[in-house]
């Protein structure tokens, strides 16, 4: 069944208690968001004659294999979902850039991590949330290392002033993942990047397990009575949806 989670919104802020000492009431409102678990699965027989000719073993790492397939199809769902954001990340929420000048970089990274600060929560104050991942595709992963790690900052520009100081250095967390530039997902990009909030605080995706069971389930047994052999099936419950388009920013890279 679909499951909802809430997050409370309104007018936490204190308000200062007169002479009288009576607190003024607050009021509380909810931004929701949805999960739905499905079932995945897949099954294999192998024939009693399957099993003799075996020689090597190859058929004894079926198990491993079909608990493998479970974690690659819930790869396959999260980035799916996570990538088919175009709805998601707008310029009009706030959380999404583009241009010549969004290439990952110490600029554009810092016009993205402004971007993020300058988020408000539903009530109008400052989210008050900092960015804590970069996360981009493979092609990216070098610059953005080096953005990490780098001390110094240097323009090769003659005669230029300019700091060498990097301002960014350390700052956030480098992820990434191949998924992202792989053409066969929607919205796969090898320039686009993120910057996300750190899960624990503000969660921008969510994945929902069936009674928190977070790995595949693989279970043996004999074939059907007229086959000689066994079989095999995995199955995994899970479900991913997209959360709270505040705990993350999109940079096109490139316009």
């Amino acid at each position: 069944k679909t499951v909802t989670s809430y997050r409370l919104t309104g007018a936490f802020e204190y308000e200062e208690v007169g002479p009288t000492g009576e607190l003024k009431h607050g009021k509380v409102g909810e931004d929701t968001f949805t999960n739905q678990a499905k079932t995945y699965g897949k099954m294999f027989v192998i024939t009693r004659t399957d099993l003799i000719n075996d020689d090597l073993g190859a058929l004894t790492a079926l198990p491993r294999r079909i608990g493998r397939g479970g974690a690659l199809k819930l790869n396959k769902v999260f980035w799916a979902a996570f990538m088919d954001n175009g709805s998601f990340f707008t310029g009009e929420r706030g959380n999404y850039a583009e241009g010549s000048g969004s290439a990952l970089g110490v600029d554009s990274l810092t016009a993205a991590e402004l971007l993020f600060l300058n988020q408000t929560d539903p009530d109008g104050p400052p989210l008050a949330v900092a960015p804590r991942i970069l996360l981009v595709p493979p092609a990216l992963l070098v610059e953005a290392t080096q953005l990490m790690k780098s001390l110094e900052i240097r323009d090769t520009t003659a005669s230029k002033k300019f700091a060498t100081s990097n301002p960014h250095a350390g700052k956030f967390d480098v992820e990434y993942s191949t998924y992202l530039s792989n053409s066969t997902i929607t919205g796969y990009s090898a320039k686009a990047w993120y910057l996300l909030a750190d899960p624990a605080d503000m969660p921008v995706i969510e994945v929902a397990f069936l009674n928190g069971q977070q790995t595949p389930t693989v279970e043996r047994a004999d074939a059907d009575f007229n086959v000689l052999g066994i079989q095999f099936r995995g199955y995994f419950d899970f479900g991913v949806a997209l959360q709270e388009y505040r705990a993350g920013v999109k940079i096109k890279g490139e316009a």
